[in-house]
């Protein structure tokens, strides 16, 4: 599983093999359990992907989030955007 550190600072997640620090923007490739990457999801420092996920077309998105009428800022992350549309679509 890929995990992405979303935050200004180094984290940490528990893989199979023991501890593995993130920097900041940095991306590492672990194993780990179903019960540490629900509690890693809770904390909202990470990205998580499989790898087999689309790519997220952030234009696409933003013409989207435009046409169903969604206001967001600027520098919203693009899978928070994806959130948002995908809530407005499920309205």
């Amino acid at each position: 599983m890929k995990v992405k550190n979303i935050t200004n600072g180094p984290k940490g997640v528990n893989s199979v093999d023991g501890p593995v620090e993130i920097g900041p923007g940095e991306t590492v490739d672990v194993e780990m359990s179903e019960a540490e990457v629900a509690s890693s999801k809770r904390m909202k420092w990470f990205e998580f992907s499989t790898g087999d996920e689309p790519k997220l077309d952030r234009d696409d998105l933003k013409k989207q989030a435009e046409e169903l009428g969604i206001e967001y800022a600027p520098n919203i992350t693009t899978p928070k955007l994806k959130e948002l549309i995908d809530a407005q679509l499920a309205e």
